[in-house]
C-alpha cells in the first residue's frame, strides 16, 4: 500500500494506492491518524482510484476516520471508487459518502 497526502482548504486528502484488508489497515490508519492531527484541518477525502482490494477492514478504517473527522466539526468522503469498491460500499450502506 502506498499512500500520499495533500491538502485543499480545511481537507485532507489521502492517496491510497494498493489493498485495504487486515493486513494494511493498522499502517493506513496510523498514517492518517498522524497527519490528521499534524494538519490544521477539519475533513478527510480519501482518494480511492488506485484501491484494487478492499475487505471488512476497509469499512472499519472508513468508519474510524469519520468519527475522527466529526470529532473536530468535519466530515469524511470518498472519491473515484472502483465499480467493485463500490459494490463493497453500497453492500455496507456507506455509499453515501462517495462523492
Amino acid at each position: 500500500m502506498d499512500i500520499r497526502f495533500g491538502k485543499e482548504g480545511n481537507t485532507l486528502i489521502v492517496y491510497l494506492d494498493g489493498e485495504i484488508d487486515h493486513h494494511t489497515s493498522m499502517m493506513i490508519r496510523e498514517r492518517i491518524d498522524s497527519r490528521f492531527l499534524m494538519e490544521p484541518v477539519k475533513n478527510i477525502l480519501l482518494d480511492f482510484s488506485k484501491v484494487t482490494f478492499m475487505d471488512s477492514a476497509g469499512i472499519g478504517l472508513i468508519l474510524g476516520r469519520k468519527s475522527k473527522a466529526a470529532s473536530v466539526g468535519g466530515d469524511l468522503k470518498i472519491r473515484n471508487p472502483r465499480p467493485e469498491i463500490r459494490k463493497i460500499l453500497k453492500l455496507s450502506k456507506i455509499d453515501s459518502m462517495i462523492v
